[in-house]
């Protein structure tokens, strides 16, 4: 009796470790199952990329240790993917920024970012020791103080995010500067469509944030009311600025480079710099990147690992080739507070 009650006891233990222990196919496990939605349309040829991608996320991973299969798929929209992941049937997920917020506000702790995409930084977010700058005040600044400012951007340095921007005209930033961003109050500004993020979603939350809002009607300025005025074209709505048809504008910052783009206002206004007469007035939160998401559960030295490879790979003429399934250049490693301010956004659109 005591044998069988030993024998009993041994096997319990035995399960509780099995159950309650590291789960280490799922930690690294031996197919590793990519999956994203491209940003561009998808064709045979674009197939070639992705089994090259394939191929070179394997050696890369077996450089560092990892004799692991990788199976990249494309998936039918951004839930798809979430919801493969959350379920366990994908390790890696390209997500935009608010799918990532979206994911860890509604099932914390199941998948975390590890790399975010990159873009050019302007020059007017250098410092002179070549660090990039976050303080908005100073980026803002740096933009209006320069009488050489033009919007030029550096390839030498990468950021992972990029601003929205309120801008006026410089008749009346001082103005503005009196009493803040409350100016906007009763004011006609132009926007793109609501589901544009730079044109119009994180302006809204930066309303928001200040108690204001947007209509669509006559706004009562003493209820904080912005009328907004749908202006198709970033470009576009910097003209409208600059014709006197709206108070101010909302848009990606910086969206008055590029000469071409203003060819036909500047024939009609020679000798008139769009940058003189125009400021920009504020800068909404970083809208961040996409990023490269992992489920949770994958171990932390095949996270590092993946991180590495991917900075590699795309640094590589075959890996950008690759990768320009997705519109990416370049990668910086990301971390889950990064993302706290898309957080709360989220929750600002989903109450």
């Amino acid at each position: 009796m005591k044998k069988i009650l030993l024998m009993a006891m041994a096997f319990v233990f035995l399960f509780t470790v099995t159950a309650c222990g590291p789960k280490i196919e799922e930690e690294y496990p031996a197919t590793l199952i990519v999956q994203f939605v491209p940003s561009t349309s998808f064709n045979a040829s674009k197939l070639t990329l992705v089994k090259d991608l394939e191929v070179m996320l394997e050696d890369k991973l077996r450089e560092a240790g990892f004799d692991i299969h990788v199976y990249i798929s494309v998936g039918t929209s951004y839930a798809a993917v979430i919801e493969a992941m959350t379920s366990g049937q994908v390790h890696v997920g390209f997500l935009t920024s608010q799918q990532y917020a979206f994911v860890t506000t509604e099932d914390p702790g199941k998948v975390e970012v590890i790399l975010t995409s990159v873009r050019d930084a302007y020059q007017c977010q250098i410092a002179n020791d070549g660090t990039v700058i976050t303080d908005t005040a100073t980026i803002i600044a740096n933009a209006n103080n320069n009488a050489n400012y033009v919007a030029a951007t550096s390839s030498e340095h990468q950021v992972n995010s990029y601003y929205s921007m309120l801008l006026i005209k410089t008749e009346d930033y001082a103005d503005y500067q009196a009493q803040g961003i409350q100016w906007l109050a009763g004011k006609t500004i132009g926007t793109q469509s609501t589901t544009s993020g730079s044109g119009f979603v994180y302006p809204s939350f930066l309303l928001y944030q200040n108690d204001l809002t947007f209509v669509n009607t006559t706004p009562n300025a003493a209820n904080g009311e912005v009328r907004y005025q749908t202006i198709g074209g970033h470009q576009n709505s910097v003209i409208s600025l600059l014709n006197d048809e709206v108070d101010g504008v909302f848009t990606f910052f910086d969206a008055r480079y590029g000469d071409s783009n203003y060819t036909t206002w500047q024939a009609a206004n020679a000798g008139e710099n769009r940058f003189a007469l125009t400021r920009v007035a504020a800068l909404t939160t970083p809208i961040f990147n996409d990023t490269i998401s992992v489920v949770s559960t994958l171990g932390p030295q095949l996270k590092t690992a993946l991180q590495e490879a991917f900075i590699e790979i795309i640094d590589t003429e075959k890996g950008a080739a690759a990768l320009t399934i997705y519109n990416h250049t370049g990668y910086l490693v990301a971390h889950d507070e990064d993302y706290d301010d898309e957080r709360a956004l989220y929750q600002f659109l989903n109450p």
